[in-house]
């Protein structure tokens, strides 16, 4: 008669886990579903809270909060917030602002004090780069049926019906999966490898499809640096950089002769800006999403020379903005500038703006080593955007830019099944630090 084992495990109730969960699902739902997204967080949050009850997590938490200064940067961009304020007139706009840049305080600190593995961190990125394979496949669908009904509207949102945010969403996957084939080549199976190929290409012509400018340059922008972060070169930098140079021309000139979801949106930019400039004979510039642009920028910076050093408060910028656009020319609409760099100062003024990008770029400086490279393309991805998108002033927007930029601080133990390349500590130094296997 067969042996069988009488041996039992026993369950124990782990608060970090569960809070990693919801952090999966908060990740995932980003280009799904703002309400679900939203759930997971509250959740998430809660599930850290109680951690605290267990006192060595409480303990290994605390430690981490004294030697990982770094997790405050993105936080400290509340006070500014605050201090802005103390100056509006709108206070319920105020608050409401508070409300929406929460993210800055509470990703970091939260995420950045979770336990978790290097291969659990990984599957946070992989889980999000999946979930927008279910998004092409959407795109896929909406693109066959030519059913503008399944592009959605504000209230059912769709990948069309936010495109500057989804376009970035799936530009940053197809290099989560090029990272993931590239660190991991030698020990995926041929199996593995021609799924995140398939995963990668549908992605990809996704993006194309949509038509998404932003998302569409910001690949042409970023396969020349992947290459030159990931594939080893020539240490001589002008030359480095000029490779990087014509890499972007040569991949964006090949895109825009091959596929005609390219061309278009850029013809329409091109046209757009030209008719900006000789009064619109031939188009409406509300229907031109260039003109409208080049109308925000004319119309706000005269208030920004008005509110140079401080701005005019956090929740004022609706409340000075729209008397601006009272007798615009061409009776565009009032709307926000589209320009994060330019919303941020008019309303912190000039040294809100500088606040702003120092704690962007101290909190660059203390990514986890193995996301390094990683962080990098992220960023300039982010950076590029905000130039002609208030990428922060949506939800989707702010969760996508600080949901990762909170991963890339977090400093992950052991890996969970392959033996360990270097010795376990609570020590948050960045010398010898491991790259993400």
């Amino acid at each position: 008669m067969a042996n069988f084992s009488t041996s039992t495990f026993t369950f124990k109730f782990n608060s970090e886990l569960i809070a990693y969960s919801f952090l999966a699902i908060f990740l995932a739902a980003i280009p799904l579903s703002k309400a679900v997204s939203s759930i997971a967080e509250v959740l998430l949050i809660i599930s850290w809270f109680i951690g605290f009850s267990d006192a060595s997590i409480r303990q290994r938490r605390f430690e981490t909060f004294k030697s990982a200064g770094f997790l405050f940067y993105f936080p400290a961009l509340m006070v500014m917030y605050f201090i802005g304020l103390s100056y509006t007139s709108d206070m319920q706009e105020g608050w409401s602002e508070i409300n929406m840049k929460h993210y800055f305080f509470t990703l970091p600190i939260v995420v950045g004090s979770l336990r978790m593995t290097r291969d659990q961190l990984r599957w946070l990125f992989l889980g999000f780069a999946l979930a927008n394979v279910l998004v092409a496949v959407s795109v896929f669908y909406i693109s066959a049926t030519e059913n503008i009904f399944l592009k959605g509207t504000p209230k059912i949102p769709s990948a069309f019906e936010q495109r500057p945010r989804a376009s970035l969403f799936l530009c940053f996957s197809i290099f989560i999966f090029a990272e993931y084939l590239f660190s991991k080549w030698r020990e995926l199976s041929n199996e593995a490898r021609t799924t995140l190929f398939i995963f990668s290409g549908m992605v990809l012509t996704a993006l194309v499809l949509l038509k998404g400018r932003i998302g569409q340059l910001g690949f042409v922008m970023l396969t020349p640096a992947f290459l030159l972060l990931y594939l080893r070169h020539t240490r001589q930098r002008s030359g480095i950089w000029l490779g990087a140079a014509l890499g972007s021309v040569v991949i964006g000139g090949l895109m825009y002769l091959s596929f005609e979801g390219v061309r278009q949106p850029f013809d329409e930019a091109l046209n757009e800006l030209r008719e900006s400039q000789q009064g619109y004979p031939s188009s409406e510039p509300t229907y031109s999403s260039i003109g409208q642009r080049i109308a925000f920028y004319q119309e706000y910076f005269p208030l920004l020379r008005e509110n140079m050093w401080l701005g005019v408060g956090t929740g004022d910028l609706i409340q000075a903005g729209k008397p601006l656009f009272e007798d615009q020319q061409y009776n565009i609409p009032f709307n926000k500038p589209h320009n994060q760099y330019l919303e941020t100062a008019v309303k912190f003024g000039l040294l809100g703006l500088v606040f702003f990008m120092a704690m962007w770029y101290l909190s660059l400086r203390n990514v986890y080593p193995g996301l390094r490279k990683l962080a990098y393309l992220f960023n300039l991805l982010l950076f590029v955007s905000m130039i002609s998108d208030s990428t922060l002033g949506t939800q989707a927007g702010i969760t996508f830019f600080m949901g990762f930029n909170a991963l890339f601080l977090v400093r992950p133990d052991e890996p969970l099944l392959v033996q360990s390349d270097y010795p376990q500590t609570t020590s948050f130094s960045r010398k010898n630090q491991p790259q993400l296997n």
